[in-house]
């Protein structure tokens, strides 16, 4: 038995966009961030011009998306903040300044977590339901602080391609899993000394698509992850739109943002997944520190 969608879809889809502008570079390399313009104006391409593209886009295509966004990125980006979501999408909660909390221990992603929402709740309005974690690093206890935040759902794990549990003494997380095959910066973005090459968009659209035509076959969650200064380029969104062109010619796709799979989930109590027990994480309980 597959998983079950609601109103007879057969797959879930979802365009996620992780608005991280500089806060990642400064976080990896604060030295070099003090003076490296070049490093601070390509991702600054993204408040600049990506933001409004994708926004544009989403509007041309009539579908909501779900932003990730830093509380350093609200702080300092605050009106491209405002227009997301002014423009109806949804918002989840992306770390203060793009912390990797493989760095953290608990009391300091705990700090970092109570940071970022009053952040977003001071200058937005915004309580968020939904995290991605910054790298989609995830710490063991992670889920307990999610979880005693009143988080509804993560989206930064890749142990299923459908919507699956993690428990903690709070009661099961929802977790809305992600891929690097499906993330937009491991193809297109130029790194000196890395092995990967800026790809084709061409190349790109034909790994896209092949893997949601799987994922749809198999009734599957496809989250796409793309960053504004990364796919904010001109050819980068008109690989979007056609993508998004060719996933609506499947009968049965059910175009949709993270909160929505998740309140989904939580209301099936998890059954809408094939077998039972099926899709549970096992998660160790929360250490009071990591070193």
């Amino acid at each position: 038995m597959r998983y079950r969608w609601p109103d007879g879809h057969q797959s879930a889809a979802v365009l996620s966009f992780d608005f991280d502008a500089e806060s990642g570079f400064i976080f990896r390399e604060p030295e070099k961030a003090k003076r490296s313009l070049a490093g601070l104006e390509e991702r600054r391409f993204g408040p600049r011009v990506g933001v409004d593209r994708m926004l544009r886009l989403l509007d041309r295509l009539k579908l909501r998306a779900s932003f990730y966004i830093p509380g350093w990125t609200v702080e300092n980006h605050l009106a491209e903040s405002k227009r997301i979501r002014d423009a109806g999408h949804e918002i989840g909660a992306h770390g203060n300044v793009h912390e990797a909390v493989d760095f953290l221990d608990a009391a300091q992603e705990e700090k970092i977590m109570r940071d970022q929402l009053a952040i977003l709740r001071d200058l937005l309005g915004v309580r968020p339901v939904g995290y991605r974690s910054p790298s989609w690093d995830v710490n063991v206890w992670t889920p307990e602080i999610l979880k005693s935040h009143e988080f509804l759902y993560d989206s930064s794990l890749m142990g299923n391609d459908i919507p699956y549990d993690v428990p903690t003494d709070h009661g099961p997380l929802t977790e809305i899993p992600v891929q690097w095959l499906l993330d937009d910066a491991p193809l297109f973005r130029h790194v000196y000394g890395a092995t990967n090459a800026i790809a084709d968009p061409a190349r790109v659209f034909d790994l896209w698509s092949r893997e949601f035509t799987g994922m749809h076959a198999e009734n599957g969650c496809f989250v796409l992850t793309c960053h504004p200064f990364v796919s904010g380029r001109a050819s980068r969104i008109a690989l979007v739109e056609d993508l998004v062109r060719f996933m609506r010619k499947q009968r049965g796709v059910w175009f949709t943002t993270c909160d929505e799979v998740a309140r989904w989930h939580a209301s099936t109590g998890g059954r809408a997944s094939s077998g039972a027990g099926a899709g549970k994480a096992r998660a160790a309980k929360p250490a009071a520190r990591r070193r």
